[in-house]
C-alpha cells in the first residue's frame, strides 16, 4: 500500500512481441486511495537493498510467471518521475525506471500474485502504441503511451 506522501520508488518491464505490441495489465493499483483503474506494465516497488535491475527481474517473474536475467533485460530504457493525485486530495510520487524484454507469446502465470495483485488486476492484454495513444483507458505512468508510440520495438 502506498501512504499519503510517499515517493515510490519503482521498476518495470515493458514486454514486446514481433508484432511490436506491448504487454500490460488493468489495474486498481490501491484502489482505497480512489485512482481509477490504468493500464501499466509489469514491475512494481523496488525493494530495500535492490537494485532497478534486480527489481525488474523479480517483479517480471512475480506479476508474470516469466523467468529472465539481469543480462536479458540489459541497460534500462527510460525512466520517468510524476505524482498520483488521489481522490481525497493526497497524493504519492513516483519515479518508474524501465528495461525491455522481447517474448514470442506470453501465458500469464499469476500464482506468484500477492493477495493485492489478486484483488487489483482486473485485465491483461496486448496493445500496439497507436491503440494506446488514442484509447480513453488511462496508462500509466503519465508519458507511457507517448513513449512507447515515439520508440517502437
Amino acid at each position: 500500500m502506498v501512504s499519503p506522501g510517499q515517493h515510490r520508488p519503482t521498476s518495470r518491464v515493458i514486454l514486446h512481441n514481433d508484432a511490436g505490441e506491448v504487454f500490460l495489465l488493468l489495474t486498481h493499483f490501491d484502489p482505497e486511495v480512489g485512482l481509477p483503474p490504468r493500464w501499466l506494465t509489469p514491475g512494481g516497488g523496488i525493494d530495500k537493498g535492490e537494485t532497478a535491475l534486480d527489481a525488474a527481474v523479480r517483479e517480471l517473474f512475480e506479476e508474470t510467471g516469466l523467468q529472465t536475467s539481469p543480462e536479458a533485460l540489459g541497460e534500462q530504457i527510460w525512466q520517468t518521475s510524476g505524482r498520483w493525485d488521489w481522490s481525497d486530495g493526497n497524493f504519492h510520487t513516483y519515479t518508474d525506471t524501465f528495461f525491455q524484454l522481447k517474448v514470442e507469446g506470453l501465458n500469464l502465470d499469476a500464482s506468484g500474485w500477492t493477495d493485492d495483485e489478486r484483488r487489483d488486476v482486473l485485465e491483461f492484454r496486448w496493445w500496439k502504441p497507436e491503440e494506446l495513444l488514442h484509447t480513453s483507458d488511462l496508462v500509466g505512468p503519465h508519458g507511457l503511451a507517448e513513449f512507447l508510440g515515439q520508440n517502437p520495438f
